[in-house]
């Protein structure tokens, strides 16, 4: 009896100290999304494989041997990720990153820019007296000089 004892509390010694390697080698990684940017912060991770499709068909590689923290600027869409240290992969994980439709116009003394304020291309129509007169796209940050007169609608090229 006192060697099944032994045996059982040796196993569970094993077991006690595998899982604390795992949890030390572990690739301990944290993704923050702000826009467009994603910043990666890492621990002991070495490679951060990003990909649009949930089997990795198209990763990307991100090296983070020289450093540990890494921030990229992604298109709006859904990415799936996960970290690898050389000894474990950790587990898929999936961040978001959102579209924002935004414009203003900019008036100057002498005239007035319809500025593209969000993160994707917009596709704007002008109306005037409910008739369509005009429509311009614009991409992230691009402006057009616009008469400052009738209305005008954005939204999301391509939706």
């Amino acid at each position: 009896m006192k060697k099944h004892l032994i045996v059982v509390l040796l196993q569970g010694l094993f077991l006690f100290l595998i899982a604390g390697l795992i949890y030390y080698f572990y690739p301990t990684t944290n993704a923050s999304v702000d826009g467009n940017w994603v910043n990666f912060n890492s621990i002991n991770a070495k490679v951060i494989m990003i990909s649009e499709n949930p089997d990795f068909s198209n990763s990307r590689y991100l090296d983070l041997t020289q450093r540990k923290n890494i921030s990229l600027n992604l298109n709006p869409g859904t990415y799936y990720w996960k970290s690898d240290n050389g000894i474990i992969e950790g587990l898929q994980n999936e961040l978001v990153v959102v579209s924002e439709v935004g414009m203003k116009i900019d008036k100057t003394s002498n005239q007035s820019d319809l500025v593209n304020l969000g993160n994707v291309k917009i596709n704007v129509t002008k109306t005037k007296e409910g008739a369509i007169v005009g429509q311009v796209i614009l991409s992230p940050e691009q402006y057009e000089q616009i008469e400052d007169s009738g209305n005008y609608v954005g939204r999301q090229d391509g939706k």
